[in-house]
């Protein structure tokens, strides 16, 4: 047999298929025969598509040219990525695929490679780093800068000529004015440094939202790449005008790589608990509801593929809302999201871990939400003594959430990742044999920093 042909099986199944053009999809249902053709047919091409858009197993080399011309599919266009040649991207797309649901049965359950994503919102981008170097751990510093947030540094934004034309005068819009710190990249070069020298290797650094301007942002960049290590933070920048929006993003940056990006896909709104959760009574009133002044043109989302994993990174609300990117995260099922957030202290029973809680159960992604030092010291507990230093949650499929508190006099944590694989099922009975993989929390440890950085 050619490479070309298909087996007798699946040439019966496809017949089956262009034999029924003609019935409407309510009636499918009623016809047996078409049912199996079809679940057949979707059996097979998730089959042949094992290991689409990771990066080459030595252990089982793959067929080449299929992953080549895969690969090349998935590399990020102007409608983002999708491995479906005959249906345009903005009315379906398909794209790899790294976890099925262990709990219960949904359309997601029928494959174990490929996933199905429908809507045009969010564009997905999947980088694939062939060059990156295979581990079977991490290490991860996490660094809650800043350490200080003012509230004088919230203020009305103006919205653009007929931005609220529609709008009641009970609703507004915010701003964030980040401080420029000449210190800031030398902070975290030196916690960097300090926990190198701790722990081996770091393997990544993790800031949280907002948490640069663009200009630290770059200079960080440089320093971490020339280290052999990743960067994920979030870039902020205040607009300069009424017709312009502020800018926040999360950044990605890979040694030998490209820098990527993407911006964030929900405002933040603040009511009346939250404005005196955080003391911003004062800069904003507490009458009003306020909307935060970002654009929401630019919507995509990363999946970047190292080898044994593949991350997606959310900035704050995007962690809680199903749309627009909540069932494309639970489509893909990324093996390690991290939410950048700012935030209140990331305790056990607040909203963080509630929808990190609903990612690890289904479809199995391990959740790290990071938060900034200063929100969460600006956060008022509204009952009990103020745990704001825990910075930071972690949540995966084992059922346990983590709370990770900085310890005093320290200015970040070195979180270590185990990669644990497990084997996963589908509805139809096939398996992966042990492919897919789970981050663990097997460490942390606080990393020491001066005492001045965290005076007023």
């Amino acid at each position: 047999m050619k490479d070309t042909e298909l087996p007798i099986a699946l040439n019966q199944c496809w017949k089956a298929a262009t034999e029924n053009w003609h019935l409407a999809i309510s009636s499918i249902k009623d016809n047996a025969k078409l049912c199996q053709s079809l679940l057949q047919l979707c059996a097979a091409a998730d089959q042949a598509c094992a290991g689409v858009g990771s990066t080459y197993s030595l252990e089982r080399p793959p067929d080449l040219q299929f992953h080549f011309q895969a690969d090349d599919l998935l590399t990020p266009r102007q409608n983002g990525s999708s491995l479906c040649r005959e249906v345009h991207p903005t009315r379906a797309r398909v794209l790899p695929k790294m976890h099925t649901p262990w709990n219960g049965l949904t359309i997601r359950s029928l494959s174990l490679y490929l996933s199905l994503c429908t809507g045009d919102e969010v564009s997905p981008q999947w980088i694939t780093l062939g060059s990156y170097p295979e581990r079977e751990s991490m290490n991860l510093l996490l660094v809650p800068w800043p350490f200080r947030i003012a509230p004088s540094q919230f203020d009305i934004a103006a919205p653009a000529k007929g931005e609220m034309k529609n709008m009641p005068d009970r609703f507004g819009f915010f701003g964030f004015r980040q401080r420029s710190d000449a210190g800031a990249v030398q902070i975290i070069q030196s916690l960097y440094t300090a926990s190198k020298a701790e722990m081996g290797k770091i393997d990544g650094v993790v800031l949280p939202e907002l948490a640069l301007l663009e200009e630290e942002h770059e200079e960080l960049r440089r320093f971490v790449l020339k280290e052999e290590a990743f960067l994920v933070t979030g870039v902020g920048r205040a607009s300069q005008s009424a017709e312009e929006h502020d800018m926040n993003r999360v950044c990605f940056d890979i040694p030998h790589e490209a820098p990527l990006w993407q911006s964030k896909h929900h405002r933040w709104k603040l009511d009346e608990s939250q404005l005196r959760q955080y003391s911003l009574g004062s800069r904003l009133s507490v009458e009003k509801r306020w909307w935060e002044h970002v654009s929401l043109n630019d919507r995509r989302l990363l999946f970047v593929s190292l080898p044994a994993l593949v991350m997606s990174v959310l900035i704050c609300e995007d962690l809680a809302r199903p749309d627009p990117v909540g069932d494309l995260v639970r489509a893909v099922g990324p093996n390690l999201v991290i939410a950048l957030l700012m935030d209140g202290p990331q305790l056990k029973g607040r909203w963080p871990e509630r929808y990190a809680m609903a990612l690890a159960d289904d479809p199995g992604c391990s959740v790290l939400s990071l938060t900034c030092l200063g929100m969460s010291e600006l956060s008022r507990p509204a009952q009990g003594p103020s745990r704001s230093r825990v910075i930071a949650l972690w949540r995966d499929r084992t059922g346990t959430s983590t709370e990770i508190e900085l310890p005093a006099g320290c200015g970040g944590i070195v979180i270590s990742l185990s990669f644990q694989y497990e084997e996963e099922w589908t509805a139809d009975g096939r398996r992966d044999y042990g492919e897919a993989v789970f981050p663990t929390l097997s460490g942390v440890r606080g990393i020491k920093g001066r005492p001045e950085w965290f005076e007023a």
